[in-house]
C-alpha cells in the first residue's frame, strides 16, 4: 500500500517537473533593440598629454656686476617690458658719462679738424700754401673723424651694456623662483647668469602622442572619401578628476614623422587660458574630435557579438523573428562602433538579451 502511494507521488512530481520545463522554454525570450539609423558622426579619441607653456624663457644676465635689486614677487604675472632685475646700474651709467665726454672731446678735435681743413683749402687755392700743407689737413680731418666714430661706437656700447643692466622681461607671463638673491656677483655665462624663468601660460599647450595607426585609419577614412577633415581638429581638456576644460583647444603641430621606436607621432595642441586655470606640467586626457562621417551608421558596441565569422548581429524581423547578420566594422568608438556595410537603415538589431537568443527563436521587444 505505501510502495504504491510512494509511486503515484514520484509519477506526480514528475508530471510537474515535465510541464514547470517546458513551460520555461516555451517562454518568449525579453530582448531590447534599436532601430538602425544613419547620421553624420565627428569620432573623437583621447590620448594622454602634457600641459607646458606656450613660451618658456630663461632670463640671463648679459653684463657682470652686483645685482642690486629685484622689482618682483617671485610667482608673480610680469608684462614684457618689466624691468625685473638690477645689476650695478651706478657702475654702468658712469661707463656712459665716460664714453660720452670721449666723445664730446673727440667731436671738439674733428670739428677743429674740419675748421683747418677749409682754411688752408681756401690758401691753396691762392698759391699760399703747399700741397704738403693741404694733404696734411685732409688726413687731420679724416683720421680725427675715425676718432670720433670710434668714440661713438663706444658710447653706443656703453648705453646698450647700461640698457642690459635694467634686466626685462622679453614676454610677458609667470615668472619660477629668482636663482640669485641681491648681493650676489652675477657673471655672463655659467648657472650664475640665470637668474629667473618666465611662462607664457595664455595659450596654454598640451603635448601628446597618437598611435600612427589611429591617424592612419583616419586618413584612409578621408582618402576613401568616407570623412572629410574640418579645418582645425578640435580638442578638449579632462582633468584627473573626470571634469572638462570649458574652452575649446586647437591642433596647431603635427610632427612631419613617425618615432620609429614607439610608431607614435607628436602632436600638440593649443587652449586658450586667460584665468591660468591650466597650469603647466598636468598629465590630462586629451579628446581630439576627428573628422566628420557623412551618413554612417552607429550602433552599440554591446549589440556585437565576435564569432570565427567575424562581428554578428541579431536582426529583428517584422513578425519579431531573429537571424544573425555578419557585419563589417569600420571604426570603433568608445561607446558605438560604425558599421561600413551588413546593415540598412531602418532594421532592428538586438543589443541587450543577445545572449540567451538564437536563429529563427520569436523574441519579444522590451518596451521603454
Amino acid at each position: 500500500m505505501y510502495k504504491k502511494s510512494y509511486f503515484e507521488f514520484f509519477l506526480f512530481l514528475s508530471s510537474v517537473i515535465v510541464v514547470l520545463t517546458t513551460e520555461a522554454w516555451a517562454v518568449t525570450p525579453l530582448v531590447r533593440t534599436i532601430t538602425v539609423e544613419a547620421k553624420d558622426i565627428a569620432p573623437n579619441a583621447d590620448y594622454v598629454g602634457l600641459t607646458t607653456g606656450s613660451l618658456s624663457v630663461q632670463i640671463r644676465a648679459q653684463v657682470g656686476g652686483i645685482l642690486q635689486k629685484r622689482n618682483f614677487k617671485e610667482g608673480d604675472y610680469v608684462k614684457k617690458g618689466d624691468v625685473l632685475f638690477e645689476i650695478a646700474p651706478d657702475v654702468y651709467k658712469a661707463n656712459v658719462d665716460k664714453a660720452k665726454a670721449k666723445a664730446n672731446q673727440a667731436l671738439a678735435i674733428y670739428d677743429n679738424a674740419k675748421r683747418e681743413w677749409t682754411r688752408v683749402q681756401n690758401l691753396f687755392s691762392q698759391n699760399a700754401v703747399s700741397q704738403r700743407e693741404r694733404d696734411r689737413a685732409m688726413s687731420n680731418v679724416n683720421s680725427t673723424k675715425a676718432d670720433y666714430e670710434a668714440t661713438e661706437a663706444a658710447l653706443r656700447d656703453a648705453n646698450i651694456q647700461l640698457d642690459y643692466a635694467y634686466v626685462r622681461a622679453p614676454v610677458s607671463g609667470f615668472t619660477s623662483k629668482e636663482y640669485q638673491t641681491e648681493g650676489n656677483l652675477i657673471s655672463t655665462s655659467g648657472d650664475s647668469s640665470l637668474l629667473t624663468e618666465i611662462v607664457q601660460m595664455d595659450p596654454i599647450y598640451v603635448e601628446f602622442s597618437l598611435p600612427n595607426t589611429d591617424l592612419l585609419r583616419l586618413q584612409r577614412l578621408v582618402v576613401r572619401g568616407l570623412a572629410s577633415w574640418g579645418p582645425k581638429p578640435e580638442t578638449k581638456i579632462r582633468f584627473a578628476d573626470g571634469t572638462e576644460y570649458d574652452k575649446i583647444g586647437e591642433i596647431n603641430f603635427f610632427d612631419n614623422k613617425v618615432d620609429p621606436v614607439t610608431s607614435v607621432i607628436k602632436a600638440r595642441a593649443s587652449f586658450p587660458n586667460p584665468d591660468g586655470l591650466v597650469l603647466p606640467g598636468q598629465f590630462v586626457r586629451i579628446l581630439v574630435k576627428g573628422p566628420l562621417l557623412t551618413n554612417a551608421i552607429a550602433i552599440p558596441r554591446s549589440s556585437i557579438l565576435q564569432t570565427q565569422q567575424g562581428a554578428m548581429v541579431m536582426v529583428v524581423d517584422g513578425e519579431n523573428k531573429v537571424s544573425s547578420r555578419n557585419i563589417v566594422v569600420l571604426l570603433n568608438l568608445e561607446e558605438d562602433a560604425i558599421v561600413e556595410s551588413g546593415l540598412n537603415v531602418g532594421e532592428r538589431i538586438v543589443t541587450e538579451g543577445i545572449g540567451k537568443i538564437r536563429d529563427g527563436q520569436v523574441v519579444q521587444e522590451i518596451k521603454p
